[in-house]
């Protein structure tokens, strides 16, 4: 009995549901798009960098895949005059650097290793494809600024421990404290519309270009030699980024078409 009674509450949930939310393509039934308004909302997902670095023997040793978490806020604003453009301003927290695992002199396992904590703020322009449909393609470019607040050089040795040296960048000044960058990328964007408001799904990939040399003082000491720091040498961010985001556009169907100013 209390099996029937729990599938019968799915099925009237499960119902109710579907009854609320519009599937078709295209604009919202007797509403205008809110796929096509300022939209606020959160994102994150994964990030893989490595380094570019000038000195082309350490250059050539090949990066380990690794993994790191990203994640923020954004604004999208769409720009009337030019149907499918849209501009957002994003705040994001992404850990960039490298790591390298290979023999030193042959026969010494190493794995050298920067974590950079970045705060970065970027202005991503966004062109969808077919804008008032709920599954749209986009494709975007996004000029950047990251500021670099911590994280730690290492080089660690498996089979001799007492050689493992750590610096935190906070305490060192081998670390430039910002970087400038642009991603470029594509996407896809898929609207849900309820009867009061409508969820933003959007899932994209990118690539992430810094232009400057994130060496800081060209002094040579100790802790340049742990970060690979060479003078006269430079190493710049490269990185790929996977993120979905979720958003809800400022515009409601409550009493009105629309509200908080939106028309």
């Amino acid at each position: 009995m209390k099996k029937l009674v729990t599938l019968l509450f799915l099925i009237v949930l499960g119902v109710n549901l579907y009854a609320q939310v519009d599937y078709s393509f295209g604009n919202v039934k007797h509403k205008r798009d809110r796929g096509v308004v300022p939209t606020i909302g959160i994102k994150g997902g994964f990030t893989h960098y490595y380094m570019d670095f000038a000195y082309k023997n350490y250059n050539k040793l090949p990066n380990d895949f690794v993994l790191k978490p990203g994640f923020g806020l954004y604004l999208e604003y769409p720009v009337k005059k030019v149907k499918g453009l849209a501009i957002s301003g994003e705040l994001m927290m992404i850990e960039r650097g490298f790591q390298k695992s290979f023999k030193f002199r042959g026969d010494m396992p190493e794995v050298d290793q920067i974590k950079a904590n970045y705060l970065d703020v970027r202005i991503p322009i966004i062109y969808y494809i077919r804008p008032n449909n709920l599954l749209a393609p986009y494709l975007f470019v996004a000029p950047g600024i990251g500021f670099c607040y911590g994280g730690e050089f290492s080089k660690t040795y498996s089979n001799n421990p007492e050689y493992n040296t750590s610096v935190d960048i906070s305490n060192s000044d081998a670390m430039q404290s910002y970087d400038i960058s642009l991603a470029m990328g594509a996407g896809l964007r898929y609207n849900i519309h309820f009867q009061v408001f409508t969820l933003v799904l959007k899932l994209d990939g990118s690539f992430n270009l810094g232009f400057l040399n994130t060496n800081g003082s060209n002094q040579p000491t100790y802790v340049d030699n742990i970060a690979y720091h060479v003078k006269n040498d430079s190493r710049k961010n490269r990185g790929f980024e996977v993120m979905f985001s979720i958003g809800i556009p400022l515009k409601f169907n409550l009493l009105h078409d629309s509200c908080w100013g939106w028309k």
